[in-house]
């Protein structure tokens, strides 16, 4: 799980599961979540219900994007400058960000129509992944963000949409521009917390 070797298509789905809960906890856990693991095992498994058998877009690539994404947060530093929920919005971002994916590109959805880009003006599945991620977290069944306040239930929700939207590709070029303004800067300065979260969503999502 700490190496970038790791293939998910070795192990079966169920198993993958147990090891996303493993990403999850090796990562620490907020003290509303330690004290009731079965909340964040109920989501996991909930996305993996959520996805489709789409031959890329499917369980195993959201894993192989958590897995990614830990990893990378891991050996930048980046897990040891989050603070818990934070550490925990990334990885769930992670996992959902391509929740119900169709299998086919915005852009195909824009010019078929339809429900769901009907329901967005841009970045249509983006937007839908982060939608379907929040109905599942808070779903009865599941109660994930259960006793958290307004808002830091808003610095989460803001935290996790900000993550899944700079997985759209149409934003890449944007992102790069940040990069290189900040490379030209001469004397490193700190990235913002957010800005480093969503890049390393994106190089995992592209790895």
């Amino acid at each position: 799980l700490g190496g970038m070797e790791m293939d998910p298509a070795c192990f079966s789905r169920d198993v993958l599961c147990h090891l996303a809960l493993e990403i999850f906890q090796a990562a620490g856990l907020p003290e509303e979540l330690a004290a009731d693991v079965g909340r964040v095992r109920r989501f996991i498994l909930a996305v993996r219900e959520s996805m489709y058998d789409n031959a890329y877009h499917n369980f195993y690539h959201v894993f192989d994007v958590t897995q990614t994404v830990s990893v990378i947060a891991r050996r930048t530093g980046t897990l040891d400058r989050l603070n818990a929920w934070e550490r925990f919005a990334l990885l769930a971002a992670a996992l959902c960000h391509d929740l119900e994916h169709p299998g086919v590109s915005s852009v195909f959805l824009d010019r078929a129509g339809g429900s769901v880009a009907g329901a967005f003006k841009d970045t249509v599945l983006e937007k839908h992944h982060v939608l379907r991620a929040f109905e599942v977290m808070v779903g009865q069944d599941i109660g994930l963000l259960k006793g958290l306040s307004s808002g830091s239930y808003w610095d989460f929700r803001n935290c996790v949409g900000g993550c899944i939207l700079a997985t759209d590709f149409a934003k890449h070029p944007s992102f790069c521009e940040q990069v290189r303004e900040l490379a030209q800067e001469g004397a490193p300065r700190p990235i913002p917390k957010q800005l480093e979260m969503e890049l390393i969503i994106k190089f995992a999502d592209i790895s």
